[in-house]
C-alpha cells in the first residue's frame, strides 16, 4: 500500500469526522464493534469514517443506500423477465412447430398406411404380438452356413466336422 492512498484516507477520515454526522442505522462494521457510524451527508458512496479509515467497502444500511440497491435489483429484474419472456417465446413456438410437426406426421402414416391396405400390400398378420415368430426369416445364407456348420459340428449322426462320416464300425 503506497503512503499517499495511506494520507489520502485518513485526510478522508479527518474530514468525515469533522463534517459528518452519526448515522441512524450504523454500518455492519460500526454495528458489530461499538463505534460511532459517521458519514458525510449528501456523500453519493455514503462510507462511514471507520471503513474509510481501515479501506475497506463500508456496508450501510442506509436509507439512500437501500433505495440504490433496490433500483438497481429491481432493474436487473426488469431486464432478467423481458430475457425470460423473449425465451418462453421462443419455446412456445418451437412447441407448437413440434406438435403441428408431430401431427402431420401423423396424418402421413395414416395415409401411407390406408394406400398400402387398399392396394394390397399390406398385411396384417396375427403374428404382429410376437416379433421372435419370424426372427429366422431375415438372416443371410452366410449365417445360415455358419449354423448349419455348427449343427453339423455336435450333430450326433456321426459327421465329423471335415465333412467324413465315420465308418459304423470304429476305425480300421
Amino acid at each position: 500500500m503506497s503512503s499517499s492512498s495511506s494520507r489520502n484516507r485518513l485526510r478522508l477520515y479527518k474530514e468525515t469526522i469533522a463534517f459528518g454526522s452519526p448515522s441512524v442505522i450504523p454500518c455492519d462494521h460500526c454495528f458489530l464493534n461499538g463505534h460511532d457510524c459517521i458519514v458525510m451527508e449528501g456523500s453519493y458512496r455514503l462510507r462511514c469514517a471507520e471503513c474509510v479509515k481501515r479501506g475497506r467497502k463500508c456496508v450501510n444500511l442506509s436509507w439512500e443506500s437501500l433505495d440504490r440497491t433496490r433500483e438497481e435489483y429491481r432493474k436487473k429484474v426488469e431486464k432478467d423477465e423481458e430475457e425470460l419472456a423473449v425465451i418462453l417465446a421462443r419455446l412456445m413456438r418451437n412447441k407448437k412447430i413440434l406438435r403441428q410437426a408431430e401431427e402431420r406426421a401423423r396424418k402421413k402414416a395414416l395415409c401411407l398406411q390406408s394406400e398400402m391396405e387398399e392396394s394390397g400390400e399390406f398385411v396384417e398378420d396375427e403374428d404382429v404380438d410376437c416379433p421372435a415368430a419370424d426372427a429366422t426369416v431375415g438372416l443371410s445364407p452366410a449365417v445360415w452356413s455358419s449354423l448349419d456348420f455348427i449343427n453339423n459340428a455336435i450333430d450326433p449322426s456321426g459327421v465329423v466336422p471335415g465333412g467324413t462320416a465315420l465308418e459304423a464300425g470304429g476305425s480300421s
